[in-house]
């Protein structure tokens, strides 16, 4: 009797780590997809050429 409720309790917890290793899985997986979207747009974007406007707009944007 004893072994056959600690096989079930070891059964059910097995089930229940296998969920949420999978559930966790899905977050870290999100999370990497949504930073190489963000990485991807930030290499593809256009920072000019002129010096003396990305000075005038980190002092402008300093001032916010």
């Amino acid at each position: 009797m004893m072994l056959r409720l600690k096989l079930a309790l070891a059964a059910a917890g097995s089930v229940i780590l296998a969920v949420l290793l999978a559930f966790w899985n899905g977050k870290a997986r999100q999370k990497d997809e949504g930073y190489a979207e963000t990485r991807k747009r930030i290499d593809e974007a256009d920072l000019g050429d002129d010096p003396d406007l990305a000075r005038r707009f980190l002092r402008e944007r300093g001032k916010r």
